[in-house]
């Protein structure tokens, strides 16, 4: 229902969210002493919880309007190629 009510307004805001994601947590893989890849995890706790944030909105925002949130994605990813 809100897709036809705020039209614009949604489109507006998957745009903003898929230009301005926030990376996931980054993992460095290394190889230790023994020979053996080991992940290193960087904690960022301020730059997670803005990813998990911003992932949760992008999920619902898909649930309300999966073509415009499915469009703004693949005209980010055109862009790139």
């Amino acid at each position: 229902m809100s897709q036809y009510v705020y039209p614009g307004i949604l489109a507006e805001v998957e745009n903003i969210m898929v230009e301005f994601m926030v990376k996931p947590k980054e993992v460095l893989v290394v190889i230790d002493e023994n020979g053996e890849a080991v992940e290193e995890v960087f904690d960022d706790t301020e730059t997670i919880s803005v990813y998990e944030t911003m992932r949760e909105t992008l999920v619902y925002l898909t649930n309300i309007d999966k073509i415009g949130v499915d469009r703004v994605i693949q005209t980010r990813l055109d862009k790139i190629t």
